[in-house]
């Protein structure tokens, strides 16, 4: 009865919880000569949750005592660091000696010894394409692959991203790499209204590259394929370089003795990068008290400070019939750091499941994420289901069978961004008319638009442009998809080293675009889009893609080996679209097409809506 009592208090003493206290960590992320890195990954190991560091390296992260912190960076070491009692840390990451692997992936699935190609190859692996902040695949890889270039139009959350590799076309105007996955095309390209003009920046119109449809966290391996390489294998298709993907559900082709699950969670914070501006003078020109122009190079702040006639007293108009609280009265002429309280703290959330194993002569794997991204402006966010199944079946009769299935739903919003001329957007645009915004505007306390129009009400005296804030209220931009892509491959060996296989691969999507102002807009190129505006248009793209391989292989000596491959290869591409764009909004507030005044079949730049290609390669 003793030493019954004695081992229950120990095991007791043994569960007992410790009591962890968060501490809030401020830290500096430097290279190995002390220069800050920005962007760095900040994770605390247990929960998952982190940040990234800032454009001076520094970071903020509430942790407890004792948690371990890991911080990673393209091209460095991780490092993990235990928290002791200490506030402040500065971390340091070792440059990382990248050896790259001996088997890579080439044309049509054939996998060949580094060594043995004669051309340049770059490959990286899913350790470090998984977990990371970007739920766009373009934007993960930057960095990660030398010679590949990656832009993305905008920092908003879903916003499209140009890849290059080893520079710009200038013959074709096209520089998109060629997309590969799983041995099948993919089409990786940006569908834009105005692709006929190549002016959909100009007008605002925020559209995701569809490369966004992949999963980071459920790739294999990426296999980067340059210059002479590329149109080689491919033709003229490869001929601005070769993207080769291999997910986890195409590479099943290894048993597994147990059948493994793997459960993932990350959680990352963005904040948006912003020029630093003057505390001390205001907006106007030559010392100038005043707020009616678009600079910050006017009078000097004074404590206290100076009062100024307010920018919504007017004599006579809409400002002095809906405002009529500010006749008269003074506005205090100070410091309002309007601009960083007009955005808040994107979040990125992402949770992956994925199973593998092998049942009898099938091994399979099975995933299924869903990522949630915020962006830092209202409006502005991306959420995207995956589900994903693959599988590889050796019969006994010398037949081995294998397939790809994905299905995937993505949804895009955001406000419209788009090109400044001067100190003005050329269009709605929420970035071009909030960073000139003078430190002298209380952007966030001024109402933003007429009570009796809802139409955009700003500081300035001619009201020549759009407020932001209205801008964030009733301007839009939608980008819907729902894709299906996948593969079927039979593979018969007739003796060892020959072989035949053939494959057929199928791409199709579905994607709904929305690009619409309320009317009472101002400042536009275009007087007409004031009355307000609305663009829709869906596009149904298509891909089939069949291969027929015959591969031979024998090894003739312990030094040297014979590989033949030949085969044929047909891709059929099929586009259709359909829009309408409309103008003069009759009631404010209805997004239909039926309350507006004007109709077209042409967009806003004069590029058809309605169209369709279809094109077939054999080769």
């Amino acid at each position: 009865m003793r030493k019954t009592l004695l081992y229950l208090l120990l095991l007791c003493a043994l569960w007992s919880p410790s009591m962890a206290q968060n501490n809030q960590v401020s830290g500096k992320v430097t290279d190995d000569k002390g220069v800050p890195i920005t962007g760095a990954s900040v994770v605390e190991k247990k929960t998952k949750k982190g940040v990234s560091t800032g454009i001076d390296g520094n970071f903020t992260i509430s942790v407890p005592v004792g948690g371990t912190l890991v911080i990673s960076y393209v091209g460095f070491e991780k490092t993990e660091f235990t928290i002791g009692n200490s506030n402040e840390i500065t971390i340091t990451l070792k440059p990382l000696n990248q050896s790259l692997s001996e088997v890579v992936v080439t044309a049509l699935g054939i996998k060949r010894e580094k060594k043995a190609l004669g051309y340049a190859v770059s490959t990286v692996d899913k350790k470090e394409l998984e977990l990371r902040p970007e739920s766009d695949l373009g934007r993960v890889l930057e960095g990660k692959a030398p010679g590949l270039n990656i832009n993305s139009t905008s920092g908003l959350s879903g916003s499209g991203t140009n890849i290059n590799i080893r520079g710009i076309s200038t013959i074709t105007g096209n520089s998109t790499p060629l997309f590969v996955v799983d041995g099948v095309p993919f089409d990786g390209s940006t569908n834009t209204a105005n692709a006929a003009t190549g002016q959909d920046f100009l007008y605002g119109h925020q559209t995701s590259s569809r490369f966004l449809d992949l999963d980071p966290n459920n790739i294999e391996n990426v296999s980067v394929l340059k210059g002479l390489s590329a149109v080689t294998l491919y033709g003229e298709a490869g001929r601005n370089g070769v993207i080769l993907i291999t997910t986890k559900n195409g590479a099943t082709q290894k048993a597994r003795k147990k059948t493994e699950i793997t459960v993932s969670q990350s959680y990352f914070e963005t904040k948006a990068i912003l020029p630093e501006y003057n505390t001390k003078y205001g907006g106007g020109f030559d010392l100038s008290i005043g707020i009616a122009f678009f600079s910050n190079w006017g009078g000097a702040f004074t404590n206290p400070p100076a009062e100024v006639t307010h920018p919504y007293d007017r004599a006579s108009g809409i400002y002095a019939t809906d405002f009529p609280q500010f006749h008269g009265v003074p506005y205090a002429y100070k410091y309002y750091n309007s601009v960083p309280r007009f955005f808040r703290t994107g979040t990125t959330s992402t949770t992956s499941l994925n199973a593998a194993g092998t049942a009898g002569v099938v091994n399979y794997n099975m995933s299924y994420s869903y990522t949630d991204d915020q962006g830092y402006i209202m409006g502005n966010g991306l959420n995207k289901n995956t589900f994903g199944i693959g599988g590889t079946a050796k019969l006994s009769n010398n037949f081995t069978l294998s397939g790809t299935l994905n299905y995937v739903i993505t949804n895009q919003s955001s406000p419209p961004t788009s090109e400044s001329q001067g100190n003005n957007a050329a269009y709605a645009s929420v970035f071009g008319n909030v960073m000139y915004t003078p430190t002298a505007v209380d952007l966030i306390g001024l109402p933003w638009e007429f009570p009796s129009t809802h139409g955009s009400a700003y500081y300035r005296g001619d009201n020549g442009i759009q407020n932001p804030i209205w801008t964030l209220h009733n301007s839009f931009t939608q980008d819907n998809v729902n894709r299906t892509f996948g593969q079927m491959q039979a593979r018969y060996e007739f003796i060892k080293g020959l072989s035949l296989t053939y494959k057929i691969g199928f791409d199709n999507y579905n994607e709904a675009q929305l690009y619409a102002q309320n009317k009472g807009g101002v400042g536009t190129l275009n007087p007409n889009d004031n009355l307000g505006f609305m663009r829709t248009n869906s596009g149904v793209s298509t891909i089939w893609d069949h291969t027929l391989l015959l591969n031979y292989s024998h090894n003739l000596t312990n030094d040297f080996n014979l590989t033949v491959d030949a085969g044929v290869n047909s891709r059929r591409d099929i586009y259709s679209q359909t829009g309408l764009f409309s103008r003069e909004q009759l009631v404010f507030g209805i997004l239909n097409h039926g309350n507006f005044v004007s109709h077209d079949v042409y967009s806003e730049s004069g590029a058809a809506l309605n169209f369709k290609s279809q094109t077939l390669d054999v080769g």
